[in-house]
């Protein structure tokens, strides 16, 4: 497969003009800037004011069980999925014609994964984790509203997969708004005594069943899908196609399995480990808060750009300027954002947990919230590795991956509780990170000049320092702290060349005149 010409690679912070000169990368900034708007006006809405609200309501500790059961439930994602999702994005924005065949069969294969899923993850759960019956309604509504969380992924996926990137970007946050509504009545509209972990969740599953049935039209507006599967009419015909797809899907779900595992290991390995870990899961979930709302915008990068990255390598085209492009724009917010959270933590948990402020909780969260860095960038080149099918090299630093987690974290949290687990993710992020970027020097010619790395950790050593002082100076309130952090990353951004303000003014004016 072509790579592009053989010119010298582009380092890491090309100028702006680079994206200028494709129209594909021209539709990859207006579309991500469109998709953080989207999800700017709804996400957060209910991330703190409706997550944070109802931990702040419960009674201390039953939020932290909420937190590890919702972290156990990814554990066996790899069943519930199987690499459907990224598969199907990829293989529809490679031959969106072949759409109307395989997603019948694609279906059945979620409804069957989905039963085997649950079903798998009750009994790990009851045998394996030890958890008991006051704990499983609440794992099993859970495990539902996995379900259908993965069914709306993959009805998107094959949106997305056609070009519809905005109409993907507005669907991406329908769920969310309709929990604002759910959980808004749960928590306002409806006496106090009603509110409990177990209610939160059903409230979830309400928006996600309401969704699902919204991308579904959606999609069947799209493409004429003939909904009743080939091989339930021709077993003979259907079941070459089932086995083909199980082939090229595994792959993606060994990926899937892998990443889950060292992301999702810490809150319930925190809650196993200790004897009040219920309490300490609490902790971490405050702190993982921000961290999980940071990580959205990253996730929205690797979506949008998953089926870019998939046509331009079909297409033999050069993609090492949209690396870069993405790259430069994640790693200017990733710094700025983790610079900001980290002298801004106890504010923070202040402003957010008035009754429950401490020390343990923002120096978790203080060492957490830089884990963001790391996984923005991972966004950005395990995409560019799954659209190349590099799955198998991905696999074997991500089985590396978890034996550090684990190791790291059997060490750490019996003696420094959520703090323990914070540093173990931020070290094995760290590692997965610096091991995509390598993985992608290798296959795709990325070769970082030394003004390029100069650019990139002078911005980083400016922003860090400039914040400290920032925080350090008394005189300011909270909010003016804020603003003056952002605005000295936003001119450190356009000095360091990682964001050219006069060449994006030129880029909307070309794709609005």
């Amino acid at each position: 497969m072509k790579r592009g010409k053989t010119e010298p690679a582009p380092s890491f912070v090309c100028l702006f003009h680079l994206l200028l000169s494709d129209a594909v990368q021209r539709e990859f900034l207006l579309n991500i800037l469109f998709l953080v708007l989207i999800n700017l006006l709804i996400k957060p809405f209910f991330i703190f004011g409706i997550d944070l609200t109802v931990q702040n309501r419960l009674p201390e500790g039953d939020y932290g069980l909420y937190f590890a059961l919702l972290n156990f439930t990814y554990l066996f994602q790899i069943l519930n999925d199987f690499g459907i999702q990224n598969f199907n994005n990829r293989h529809v924005s490679r031959h969106p014609h072949l759409l109307p065949k395989y997603f019948p069969n694609l279906l059945v294969i979620k409804f069957l994964l989905s039963t085997l899923y649950v079903c798998a993850s009750l009994l790990a759960a009851w045998g394996l984790a030890g958890y008991g019956w006051r704990e499983l309604p609440l794992l099993l509504i859970l495990l539902c509203n996995q379900v259908l969380a993965q069914g709306i992924l993959f009805l998107r996926s094959n949106i997305s997969g056609l070009g519809h990137f905005r109409l993907d970007s507005v669907l991406s946050s329908l769920d969310k708004l309709l929990m604002l509504g759910t959980c808004g009545v749960l928590l306002w509209g409806l006496p106090p005594c009603v509110l409990s972990v177990e209610s939160f969740a059903l409230a979830q599953t309400l928006a996600l069943v309401v969704t699902a049935i919204v991308v579904g039209v959606v999609l069947r507006s799209k493409v004429a899908l003939r909904l009743r599967p080939s091989w339930l009419h021709n077993w003979r015909a259907g079941r070459p196609a089932l086995l083909f797809l199980f082939r090229k899907s595994f792959p993606y779900a060994l990926v899937l399995l892998l990443m889950t595992a060292y992301t999702r290991l810490d809150a319930v390995l925190l809650e196993r480990l200790l004897p009040d870990g219920r309490i300490h899961a609490d902790v971490y979930a405050g702190a993982y808060r921000l961290l999980d709302a940071a990580n959205m915008f990253g996730y929205l990068f690797a979506s949008l750009l998953l089926p870019m990255f998939a046509r331009m390598l079909r297409r033999g085209e050069d993609v090492r300027p949209l690396v870069s492009v993405s790259f430069q724009l994640i790693w200017a917010g990733g710094i700025a954002l983790a610079a900001l959270v980290f002298f801004a933590r106890a504010d923070l948990i202040h402003l957010m947990m008035p009754e429950r402020a401490g020390a343990y909780r923002w120096d978790t969260l203080g060492v957490l919230i830089w884990t963001f860095v790391p996984v923005s960038a991972t966004y950005i080149f395990s995409t560019l590795l799954t659209a190349d099918e590099r799955l198998m090299q991905m696999n074997r630093f991500f089985v590396a991956g978890i034996a550090l987690d684990v190791a790291l974290n059997l060490l750490l949290i019996p003696r420094y509780q959520a703090l323990g687990a914070a540093v173990a993710a931020l070290a094995t992020q760290t590692f997965i990170a610096l091991a995509m970027m390598a993985l992608c020097i290798r296959y795709f010619r990325l070769r970082p000049s030394g003004n390029g790395l100069l650019r990139i950790l002078g911005f980083a050593a400016v922003v860090v320092v400039a914040a400290g002082a920032v925080f350090l100076e008394t005189i300011f309130p909270l909010s003016g702290k804020i603003g003056l952090t952002l605005g000295v990353a936003l001119v450190a951004a356009v000095i360091f060349r990682l964001l050219d303000v006069r060449q994006l003014q030129e880029l909307l004016r070309k794709t609005t005149g």
